[in-house]
């Protein structure tokens, strides 16, 4: 039995990799929009078989990241401007419905791992170098992964799981300014007060401007790239 296990534990953290690899490499954009993936070359390039790949693939075909064809593999998802506007359109009005919800059941405990979490994101942006921006994009994630927790609301934890992680939203997060990462951490830190107050309102607000703000944002280095 234990063996099974192992097996089974070793295959799935294959399948992770991979979808952890390919997300990463459409985030840098190595993988643009209208790539197509081949099984094989990620599977060598990766060092692993082809059957974690092919899962990886089907699970971003599920999101919608990717699109498989029959006899030419998957491509990566271009979005419209209209497509990036109603993702994000979408995120403001959920997101913002969790925040006010977290404020009014989020414990101590995780008030205490939000402003930890702020404290690191803040140095880390500050610090800059190489991996800085990769490694707040994770922090960045890592704390709306935590207000979504507090909701205790395992609907809204499915509805958001795709969304939160979507390779257009990191691939523009790696591209920030200095004044769109500023900007973040100022509501990152206004979230944090709005919670200790338990002022579901205010939070409400300010998520929905973070979201706005990131979307105008992504529009814009769309927009540049499109130029």
């Amino acid at each position: 039995m234990a063996n099974r296990e192992q097996v089974a534990d070793s295959g799935s953290s294959a399948v992770q990799r991979a979808y952890a690899e390919i997300v990463d490499r459409m985030a840098s954009g190595e993988l643009a929009p209208g790539s197509w993936l081949r099984e094989g070359a990620l599977a060598d390039s990766m060092g692993i078989s082809r059957t974690p790949v092919r899962e990886a693939l089907n699970k971003l075909s599920s999101e919608g990241l990717v699109r498989l064809e029959r006899n030419r593999g998957a491509q990566v998802v271009a979005w419209t401007h209209q497509q990036i506007t109603e993702i994000f359109g979408v995120r403001a009005l959920v997101e913002g419905y969790v925040a006010a919800l977290a404020a009014q059941k989020v414990d101590e405990e995780t008030l205490g791992k939000l402003e930890d979490n702020l404290a690191e994101y803040e140095q880390t942006i500050k610090s800059g170098g190489s991996g800085a921006l990769q490694r707040a994009a994770a922090l960045n994630n890592e704390f709306h992964a935590m207000i979504l927790d507090a909701t205790e609301n395992d609907s809204l934890v499915f509805l958001l799981s795709g969304v939160m992680g979507l390779p257009l939203v990191r691939r523009t997060f790696l591209r920030y300014t200095e004044r769109d990462l500023a900007r973040s951490i100022e509501h990152h830190r206004e979230l944090v007060e709005a919670f200790r107050r338990r002022d579901s309102e205010t939070a409400e607000m300010i998520m929905k401007v973070h979201i706005r703000t990131a979307q105008h944002a992504v529009l814009q280095h769309e927009d540049l790239e499109a130029g």
